[in-house]
């Protein structure tokens, strides 16, 4: 099926035609003498588009950014606004973040030969339907000089509807960087020593609703390794003598770390202050169960990037809670375990007692955590090339 057909230039004109700006005001043009460049973000990619502009200003300082963000107000929906807008501020390129196609911002842009580069957008199987609609983005991609995809699954989608090898590349996501949580190495090295090679895994932040499954879970993986520690952050550092007794009643031994307890191979469970020291512990634990995630508890959610960052597989739940996007790019590089209830968040943590499951999944965080600033600066390059390639044809 070719990205371009005579269903997708019916489909644009019908869609152009119906459109009228009025009412709409024009943004104001960025002042300056250095090169511009119209950017779309759709709310999709939001979060990625920092991070490109603080590359490309680095290689482009000069450069003036006039930024449209789809809206109802987008004047990137509208063909005479468009049309306006470019020849207003003849910029040098146009770059696409996200997975929403302005049909008025491309047609225009292609119809002044003007470089179009789209990053950041996930591809569905709707674009490869037999629609009006779906024909109509076909059409539109096919005027786009460069298509960067975030995922396997948008790089299959623009195989399957045409789309050449030289116009796309899949980049992977542009995430979001955070610094590691910091820790005691001196801590760190003696909690090590004292664990003495024993399986570990951290459930963070776990809310009340679900210290049940997280018990239950540790019964299982005990079943698998006699010698398996679970370290346990409450949400809430007041249900730590609490949780004490519980942990007893349900059979296990327990140390706790407001008392400066040590904890030998007969305790079972090591309990901690609540949410602090995060840093110290996914160092220790090779897998750590996100809490909140089976209850839906947003208040207790870590952000997931923190174990990735460290080196800890995770597991989580059904519940995303703030971090969708996070999750999404998470599961789309197998670099997180997810679980839909208590007994298969038994079943994950006792097959995560194998190093070697283990380490492939950490490896696929780390990657997803650490890679978003690689992402970024490849969709950087890339228009920076448009840029000066556009500037000595107009030399």
């Amino acid at each position: 099926m070719a990205a371009g057909t005579g269903l997708g230039q019916l489909g644009l004109w019908l869609h152009l035609r119906g459109r009228r700006g009025d009412g709409l005001d024009l943004p104001a043009i960025p002042a300056g003498p250095g090169p511009a460049l119209v950017l779309h973000v759709s709310d999709d990619a939001a979060q990625a588009c920092p991070q490109i502009l603080r590359r490309l200003s680095a290689s482009h300082p000069s450069l003036r950014v006039l930024r449209l963000n789809a809206s109802d107000a987008d004047p990137a929906r509208d063909p005479a606004l468009s049309a306006q807008l470019l020849a207003r501020a003849r910029p040098r390129a146009v770059l696409l973040l996200g997975s929403s196609l302005p049909p008025a911002l491309i047609a225009a842009a292609a119809a002044r030969h003007l470089p179009i580069i789209l990053a950041e957008a996930r591809l569905s199987a709707e674009d490869h339907g037999w629609g009006l609609r779906a024909s109509m983005r076909r059409q539109l991609l096919s005027q786009i000089d460069a298509v960067m995809l975030p995922d396997a699954a948008s790089h299959r989608i623009a195989r399957r509807i045409g789309i050449e090898d030289s116009r796309m590349v899949m980049t992977g996501p542009v995430s979001e960087i955070r610094e590691p949580l910091s820790c005691s190495e001196t801590e760190r090295a003696s909690m090590a020593q004292q664990m003495n090679g024993r399986h570990a895994w951290f459930a963070a932040c776990v809310p009340p609703a679900e210290e049940a499954a997280v018990l239950a879970a540790h019964q299982a993986a005990l079943r698998r390794s006699h010698r398996a520690l679970l370290i346990i952050a409450p949400r809430d550092a007041a249900r730590i003598d609490g949780l004490a007794r519980d942990i007893e009643a349900d059979g296990l031994t327990v140390a706790r770390r407001s008392e400066d307890e040590d904890f030998g191979d007969e305790v079972q469970v090591l309990l901690t202050d609540g949410p602090t020291e995060m840093g110290l512990w996914y160092r220790l634990a090779p897998v750590t169960f996100i809490g909140g995630t089976l209850s839906g508890d947003d208040n207790a959610m870590r952000h997931p990037f923190e174990p990735a960052a460290l080196g800890s597989a995770i597991v989580r739940g059904p519940r995303p809670g703030p971090f969708r996007t996070e999750w999404h790019q998470l599961a789309g590089a197998n670099a997180a375990r997810q679980v839909r209830n208590a007994e298969e968040l038994a079943q994950a943590i006792a097959d995560l007692t194998q190093p070697e499951t283990i380490a492939t999944l950490a490896s696929n965080a780390w990657t997803v955590s650490t890679g978003g600033a690689d992402v970024a600066l490849r969709i950087a390059d890339r228009v920076a090339a448009a840029l000066d390639a556009a500037a000595r044809v107009t030399a």
